[in-house]
């Protein structure tokens, strides 16, 4: 009984674990297209959409705009990476970011 009972509640617990695995890909799938837009384009391209960003670094070769946003205590930090040179947007990074 508590074998049969002990392998249920394994396989609910690892079907979780499953759809949760699932449902941070899509998330992430997701955030990367709407970022990937923004590639190429001008740094005020963002700031029509995002706002003003919450930090601005100078790191060369690149100008980082970093935005900062949390949801259900999960902080959600974005990074564009600029040519200065050119004011164009060429790669970003996204971490912790659901909807």
């Amino acid at each position: 009984m508590i074998k049969t009972f002990s392998c249920m509640l394994f396989i609910i617990l690892f079907t979780a674990c499953e759809t949760i695995d699932k449902k941070i890909d899509e998330t992430m799938k997701e955030e990367t297209k709407m970022l990937s837009k923004f590639l190429g384009k001008k740094s005020s391209t963002i700031k029509i959409e995002l706002g003003e960003p919450d930090l601005i670094n100078f790191n060369i070769p690149y100008k980082t705009y970093i935005y900062y946003k949390k949801n259900l205590l999960i902080k959600c930090t974005r990074e564009f990476f600029i040519n200065p040179k050119t004011d164009l947007i060429e790669k970003f990074n996204s971490k912790n970011c659901i909807k």
